[in-house]
């Protein structure tokens, strides 16, 4: 490789990372599953506090930001 090339690799930035934007609904203990598996394998970013859905108590709403790469 020549020289130039080089400086060339090295100034190129490095891929971005990509993210995954989802809401999940479920049970008090299939979140607490899901987040378990996702922070285990290091993916994610963000969950933001649960919210109740209307209508039914027992099932909430977290918004999770997660790693696609």
């Amino acid at each position: 490789m020549k020289l130039r090339e080089l400086f060339r690799v090295r100034r190129t930035p490095p891929p971005a990372t990509r993210y995954v934007d989802r809401h999940v609904v479920g049970t008090p203990e299939e979140l607490v599953t899901l987040m378990a598996l996702a922070t285990e394998r290091g993916l994610l970013v963000f969950a933001s506090a649960p919210v109740p859905l209307p209508g039914d108590p027992t099932r909430f709403r977290r918004y999770l930001r997660l790693r696609a790469n």
